[in-house]
């Protein structure tokens, strides 16, 4: 496996020599960050906040050509007494930390995330998704551009139960749906160098959602969906919200009750192996040979499900690359 890392400074292209790991996180909905060290040269490398970074490997299909991984800028410098500079660089979604104030109505979350990036001079790509629902109106106040985006995200999820996730697409901002994001990687115990889980009820698990509406005529509306099963195992659980005149209001309880009526599992792996294809978002298959019922294995035997990745760590090493994830959610099955 071959990687290249590439520092643009003015007119100046340096192919810098890395000392030890180029680190890569990258977290569902949010910033991309790129780190490594450098032996500090101030004759043969100037490096300043902002300037552009290029990072590439030959590691995905097709083999034998490099392929972009990263492309974002310089945000952190921190020299060391050993001659060292330790680099940490983001991606664009970075800007999309910037503050405002925004008063909008009947925009999808793909027309509110365009006009965003105007705002924030940053690339929107083509790839960026039509999510069909509308959101009726939003006062979103002196808050970052990503938590506006993040709110659009979740609001569309919980009226049309499809979830979209935010990513950049080597500088220019995408937006796809769970299913774009499944890679079919098969991730276990002959891949992995540990693993740690936990099951529980205590995260966001309900089995009754119960929304209201208030009335011009000072009445109420409510919505109730339940799992009555799930409440005679569990004891109650319930989650209860407002709805805006729009909203329908059994459609949005009732895919509510199915996002949150099931156990949370969240899974960390340790040193897998990598694969640059994963980012927060992506969906993976986890295939453990474990005798405990996680929720994934039954009496000893390995079920294959899907698990949706947070986030991920990638290692770049000499000649070879690493992982960790931390997963998410119940399996998807199939």
């Amino acid at each position: 496996m071959a990687t290249e890392l590439r520092i643009q400074s003015g007119d100046r292209v340096y192919l810098p020599v890395v000392q030890g790991d180029i680190t890569l996180t990258r977290e569902k909905n949010s910033v991309s960050v790129l780190e490594f060290k450098l032996l500090s040269d101030k004759k043969n490398l100037e490096i300043v906040e902002g300037n552009l970074v290029i990072f590439t490997s030959d590691e995905i299909e097709p083999k034998g050509e490099m392929h972009n991984i990263f492309k974002g800028f310089v945000f952190r410098l921190r020299p060391d007494k050993n001659g060292f500079i330790n680099v940490t660089s983001y991606d664009q979604i970075r800007y999309l930390k910037n503050t405002d104030t925004y008063v909008y109505e009947n925009k999808t979350l793909t027309d509110l995330l365009r006009m965003i990036c105007g705002d924030c001079q940053i690339k929107a790509g083509a790839d960026i998704m039509a999510t069909g629902y509308v959101i009726p109106s939003r006062i979103e106040e002196q808050k970052a551009y990503l938590d506006m985006i993040v709110s659009g995200i979740q609001l569309t999820t919980q009226n049309t139960g499809k979830e979209y996730i935010l990513w950049d697409n080597f500088g220019e901002v995408a937006l796809h749906d769970r299913e774009f994001h499944k890679i079919p990687l098969v991730i276990g115990n002959d891949t992995a160098g540990d693993f740690d889980f936990e099951t529980n009820i205590d995260d966001d698990t309900y089995n009754q959602i119960k929304l209201f509406r208030e009335k011009d005529d000072g009445t109420r509306e409510v919505f109730v969906k339940s799992n009555p099963s799930r409440i005679n195992q569990w004891g109650l659980l319930q989650y209860s919200d407002t709805l805006t005149d729009e909203e329908n209001g059994d459609n949005k309880a009732e895919i509510l009750l199915k996002q949150k009526e099931w156990n949370k599992i969240t899974l960390r792996m340790i040193d897998c192996f990598g694969d640059a294809r994963v980012r927060g978002g992506s969906s993976v298959v986890i295939n453990l040979d474990t005798y405990a019922n996680m929720g994934f294995a039954y009496n000893g035997i390995t079920y294959h499900g899907w698990m949706k990745v947070k986030k991920v760590t990638h290692r770049f090493k000499t000649g070879f690359h690493v992982m960790d994830l931390d997963l998410e959610g119940g399996f998807e099955h199939g």
